[in-house]
Parts: C-alpha cells; sequence; structure tokens
C-alpha cells in the first residue's frame, strides 16, 4: 500500500515566514501560480484512488489544483496544530520569547500558550494515519494521497518512517511531499519507507 503525502500551496502568511495553524488562510496568487508549473510532477503520481485532505482553505484549494475534479474526504484530524501566541508571528518577533525557545528546543513538544496541547496534537496525527490505514484495508485501496500541512506531515513520518530522521528533516517546501509505502513486513507496526522526495 502507497501513501502520497502533499503539503498545501503557499499562503501569504507562508510568504512572509509567519506561522500559521489554525488561522484559515488561502493561497496567495503566487502559490497558485507555484502549484500551477509544480502540476506536471503530480501528474507523474496519479492516479489515486483515493484524495484525503485537511478542512482548512489552503488544503482544499491545492487539491482542486492538483486533483480537480476529484472527491475529496476531509477528515478534521488532519487540519495544522493551533499555535495558539505564535499565529500570525514572525521569527523576529518570537525569537527571545521562552514559550518558543522550548518550542523549538523540543521539537514542537512542549505548550504554546493559548495553542493545542502537544500531547493532544501528537495523538491526533498518530490516530488518524492509522485511521487511513484501517481505511484503506477495509476499501481495497492500495494507494491514497493525503493533502495536508508541514506539521502533520512531520509528525507523522517522524513517528513511522523506518528511517527515523529528525524531525525537521520531514518539512517539505509547499506544494511537494513523500511518496511513501506501508511497510509490510512489519505491518503489524504500520511503518513506512520513503520512496521518494517531490
Amino acid at each position: 500500500m502507497k501513501i502520497l503525502f502533499i503539503r498545501h500551496g503557499q499562503t501569504q502568511y507562508n510568504a512572509e515566514y509567519r506561522w500559521l495553524g489554525s488561522t484559515d488562510n488561502p493561497l496567495c496568487e503566487n502559490g497558485k501560480k507555484e502549484l500551477l508549473e509544480k502540476k506536471h510532477i503530480i501528474e507523474k503520481y496519479k492516479p489515486v484512488q483515493k484524495l484525503y485532505c485537511s478542512p482548512m482553505k489552503r488544503c482544499i484549494e491545492t487539491a482542486k489544483i492538483y486533483f480537480e475534479e476529484m472527491n475529496l474526504e476531509i477528515l478534521e484530524d488532519l487540519r495544522e496544530r493551533c499555535f495558539g501566541d505564535f499565529e500570525g508571528k514572525k521569527y523576529e518577533e518570537l525569537k527571545d520569547n521562552p514559550y518558543y525557545k522550548e518550542f523549538n528546543k523540543k521539537l514542537w513538544r512542549s505548550n504554546i500558550p493559548n495553542g493545542e496541547d502537544y500531547k493532544y496534537f501528537f495523538d491526533r496525527t498518530e490516530k488518524v494515519y492509522l485511521n487511513i490505514i484501517e481505511n484503506m484495508k477495509k476499501n481495497n485501496l492500495n494507494y491514497v494521497a493525503v493533502l495536508s500541512h508541514g506539521g502533520i506531515i512531520m509528525s507523522i513520518l517522524s513517528k513511522f518512517d523506518n528511517k527515523k530522521m529528525q524531525f525537521y528533516d520531514y518539512l517539505v517546501k509547499n506544494g511537494s511531499g513523500f511518496l511513501t509505502e506501508i511497510d509490510e513486513k512489519n505491518n503489524e507496526k504500520n511503518n513506512l519507507n520513503i520512496l521518494e522526495k517531490f
């Protein structure tokens, strides 16, 4: 079984290097243009049997550009983490913030004022990944796409990739992602192998 993980296209906050989590920003014009330019890359990975998508505008708009009229299955738990007091802020505004220092030092495994609890976030991403695999098995699906966010992809892959790279090694640019395959040898763990990064 294979899963194509894709990060949404660029938003204005992304372009300005601002933290973007639960703020429901649409794609910016440059983000749409970049997706259209990258669309030929995604064509190589089609067709997929099912497309799971975050409920956020930036993901739904990316799905419409990359997959056009294909039906989406919206999964609430594919939404990005709420960054609370970090939302909309740049590094320069946060670099001296003790919560921000702790957040980066612990690779997101710390709490942010007014943000989503880190344990809840990592549990949620693990569960949504396992639910997708269950859904694939139940419906005899061999190849699906998951259109989501940088934080979701990093969280899932840092937990389930057999290579066990560092958390930020799984960060991809907007509109990019990973082609992965579930490790059939260790099926009970639901680990995966990265076949390609694009």
